[in-house]
This record gives structure tokens, sequence and C-alpha cells, in this order.
């Protein structure tokens, strides 16, 4: 009785936990959320007076900002030869001859893997047909090679 009220205690326990970093993660939240609106209404008050040379110099800011990223991303991608306007064996580049390979030898293995299931089942066929089934069996050798026997097969 009294593990039992331990264990209810411990899960209890474990629940509250559980909603106390709801709680917390929820706070974080709305606390970022109000700094973020904060920070939008202070940007939104200030661009409110800034003179036209600012939003020249802002602009002109911006404009060498997105030049200098698509500069970058252009550099990226023929340094890894990426063509963007390509399929996608061209994005992996080099690594297209290596997949190749791999495909080939998974071709490979699964016809191995084929031949030897094949095998098997074929070794279990030859095995019901040898000798060695003969000799295993409920009747003896001699009885198959009773030429009335044949005979009583056929009729049954």
């Amino acid at each position: 009785m009294n593990t039992h009220k331990n264990k209810t205690t411990k899960v209890t326990e474990k629940a509250k936990d559980s909603n106390v970093m709801d709680d917390t993660r929820d706070t974080e939240l709305m606390v970022e959320t109000q700094i973020a609106n904060n920070i939008i209404d202070l940007l939104n008050h200030r661009a409110q007076d800034l003179t036209s040379a600012e939003v020249q110099r802002l602009s002109a800011a911006r404009s060498l900002a997105v030049t200098q990223l698509t500069n970058l991303q252009t550099q990226a991608a023929s340094h890894h030869g990426v063509n963007q306007s390509g399929h996608v064996l061209q994005w992996f580049g080099h690594h297209v001859g290596q997949h190749k390979i791999m495909s080939s030898a998974l071709l490979v293995a699964a016809m191995l893997l084929a031949f030897f299931v094949v095998q098997q089942f074929s070794f279990k066929h030859n095995l019901e047909n040898s000798d060695a089934f003969l000799l295993a069996s409920d009747l003896p050798p001699e009885a198959y090679a009773d030429k009335g026997f044949n005979a009583w097969l056929d009729s049954n």
C-alpha cells in the first residue's frame, strides 16, 4: 500500500514539474514577444524622424548588403558546382560516379543473395529425392525395389 502511494506521489510530482516547465516556456515566449514588439515600436518611431540623407544612406547600405549576399551565394554555388537551373545529379557534382559504383555493388549483392536463396530451395528439393531421404523414410528400401509396390502406389 505504501509503495502505491509513493508511486502516485511521484507521478503527481512529475505532472506538476511538467506543468511548471510549460508555464515557464509560455512566460519566456511572452516576454520575448513583448521585447520584439517594443523594438519594432522604437524603430518605427525613429524611422519617422529620419532625414532624407539618412534614408538614402540606409537604402545604399541595404543594396550593398543584398549585392554582397548574392555574390557570396554565387561564389558558393560555382565553387561546389551547383547550377541553379540544373537537375539534381548536377548538384552532387563529382559524387555521381560514386553513386554509380554503389548502385552497381548493391545490384551485384542482390543478385548473389537471390542465387544463394535459389540454391537453398533446390538443395531441399534434391535432399527429398536423394538416397538419404529413402533411408530415413518409414518404408524399408526393399519396398521401393519391389515391382508390386509401384503398382500398389499407382492404384492408391
